[in-house]
């Protein structure tokens, strides 16, 4: 079975070669390539895609790197300004650089502008037309945005990051935001991406919080629209990068078998391609 990471960052620690965003202090996490790759040898992880990090801002320069030198381990999901002159024009030159998706972040948009707004709209109609798919990094406060581009694009790929961030009560009682991203599944083109368990859940490793939500969204959206994805480098502090994969043995109860290779590393291919 081959295991794919569907949501990780790399960042260099060489901010003269591979500049960090403005106001931004290099950070305190190991993050680069070399230290990843040794993680996932030792996890028997095939391949991984790379979310530009908010801490290189827009200079894609470190991932670049990094897909070239090992480019049967790395895919990589960029990162548009949105308040660039010409923000579709940004996406088709990182598009033409080898880059399989791009990342929504409502928090780069102008104050006031949504992403469902004229440029979030350009931007997200041109990923269609690319092929790639759309990467979410929202709260439930933006799903209002995410049902519209959903509705109005139905070509475009989209996937909600990290539970959507979702958070369970300690009481085990219902979350309507959950219930929410749950209802999203009746747009075929959206995914989920189940990651950053250690930030959702309220207890410490398994997680077990969480369980009954993978199984939720197994039913709602099916393991084809299902991915799992570590978040290094902040998993290595918060449980281990192993760790991070074994989650997902200890769910109860226990995920189908036949389940297991669509999120573990087969939806991530059928939305960025084959890895390796």
């Amino acid at each position: 079975m081959k295991k794919i990471d569907s949501h990780l960052h790399v960042w260099a620690h060489d901010p003269d070669t591979y500049p960090y965003r403005e106001g931004t202090a290099e950070p305190r996490a190991r993050g680069d390539a070399e230290f990843l790759l040794d993680l996932m040898d030792r996890a028997d992880v095939a391949g991984a895609m790379i979310v530009q990090p908010i801490v290189h801002g827009f200079d894609h320069s470190y991932v670049d790197d990094t897909i070239a030198n090992w480019p049967d381990r790395f895919v990589g999901m960029c990162l548009v300004d949105p308040q660039a002159e010409d923000p579709v024009g940004m996406l088709d030159e990182l598009v033409a650089r080898g880059y399989r998706g791009v990342r929504f972040n409502p928090a780069l948009y102008r104050e006031g502008e949504l992403m469902n707004g004229d440029v979030g709209r350009a931007l997200y109609k041109r990923a269609g037309e690319l092929g790639i798919p759309v990467g979410y990094l929202v709260s439930p406060n933006h799903y209002e945005e995410i049902e519209t581009l959903a509705a109005v694009y139905p070509e475009t790929d989209a996937i909600i990051d990290h539970f959507g961030h979702c958070e369970p009560n300690r009481d085990g009682s219902a979350v309507p935001e959950f219930e929410w991203l749950l209802a999203m599944a009746r747009y075929p083109n959206l995914n989920v991406k189940l990651s950053e368990f250690p930030r959702a859940s309220n207890e410490e490793f398994p997680f077990i919080d969480l369980f009954h939500w993978v199984h939720q969204l197994i039913e709602a959206y099916g393991s084809d629209r299902l991915m799992w994805g570590t978040d290094f480098p902040f998993i290595v502090e918060q449980t281990g990068y192993a760790e991070g994969w074994e989650i997902i043995d200890h769910i109860e109860p226990a995920i189908d078998p036949g389940l297991y290779s669509q999120i573990l590393g087969a939806t991530c291919e059928r939305l960025f391609g084959t890895w390796g």
